[in-house]
């Protein structure tokens, strides 16, 4: 199934970066939370070594990425606080965020961090000082975030409402609230369209963001929990199968699955647009799996109880 674990330790770190203002240099990496271990680790995905290691404390669960401005930032649930970390390894600073944060987005053209809070809210957030700039009223218990590519769209899965919020950020009025399935946890925005987990139904939502309707469904295994796009092809991870259901975008048939580790949570792609990573929460370890292929490449061993929930790969064009 792998290519054996890679253990690599804490390689050379790479030179320190302006984290608000000058484009990073062109960098492959993985920001990995460890929820169980209290660490965050910066992955170089050509090797798969570990370029820094650092503490987290807190519970760091779900993770963003700037990659243009060599930054990511990750909520560590328990401590509440927004922690801005720099790809060359380095904490630059922290915040106290309200409620009870869980999920978390970057927009690039506001430059804000948009946090969901389990108390009923989605916060927009400054990160460089902390403040929140706005507040937006949710169902309940909102876990998954993403904003579209525009900046003009904000979606929320509130996982005990069923449903999918909606939100105009020029306005920061809710524009919709879509019944989806039982227990709606991660969401991605591709093409017009929203793909919403569904944990309780074992399926995907898929939402079409103009008509703002449900306009179909994808079966998955148990547990479907976070959604990717790679190699032309729709990618689920579900948690109790511990596998990742594969479909077609167009059709939303299911056309393969792929073994990986135990209890899969967050997954994202590479700037190639072919490669995948996954977060295996139980097995500690993350893997390297081509999306054209489908096969397991690699599996990178990593601190306990690595989660990743979000999109935790540097985008630096």
């Amino acid at each position: 199934m792998t290519s054996g674990l890679v253990t690599g330790g804490v390689g050379g770190i790479c030179a320190a970066l302006l984290l608000f203002g000058s484009p990073a240099a062109a960098l492959d990496l993985a920001v990995v939370t460890s929820q169980n271990a209290g660490k965050v680790t910066i992955l170089d995905l050509q090797s798969g070594a570990a370029r820094s290691t650092l503490d987290v404390p807190g519970d760091p669960v779900s993770v963003a990425v700037d990659g243009r401005n060599a930054r990511a930032f990750v909520v560590a649930v328990k401590s509440r606080m927004l922690h801005v970390i720099g790809l060359d390894g380095r904490e630059i600073m922290r915040h106290p965020l309200p409620g009870a944060p869980f999920g978390i987005a970057y927009d690039p053209i506001s430059r804000h961090v948009f946090v969901t809070d389990w108390e009923g809210h989605a916060h927009e957030v400054e990160p460089a000082t902390g403040t929140v700039v706005r507040s937006f009223e949710t169902g309940a218990n909102p876990s998954g975030i993403a904003v579209s590519d525009d900046g003009r769209l904000l979606a929320v899965t509130d996982r005990d409402s069923d449903a999918l919020s909606l939100f105009d950020l020029g306005s920061g009025a809710v524009v919709e609230r879509v019944s989806v399935g039982h227990h709606p946890f991660g969401v991605t925005l591709r093409e017009g369209q929203a793909y919403v987990a569904d944990v309780l139904d074992n399926s995907v939502t898929v939402v079409d963001l103009g008509r703002r309707t449900v306009v179909g469904k994808v079966e998955t295994g148990e547990r479907p929990y976070a959604v990717a796009f790679a190699a032309g092809r729709g990618f689920v991870t579900d948690q109790y199968g511990g596998t990742l259901t594969v479909f077609d975008p167009g059709t939303l048939a299911v056309t393969g699955q792929v073994t990986v580790g135990d209890y899969p949570e967050g997954i994202s792609v590479a700037a190639d647009g072919r490669t995948l990573f996954v977060a295996n929460w139980l097995s500690d370890s993350v893997m390297r799996i081509d999306g054209e292929t489908l096969t397991v490449e690699q599996e990178i061993a990593m601190p306990p109880g690595p989660r990743a929930f979000g999109s935790f790969i540097a985008d630096t064009n």
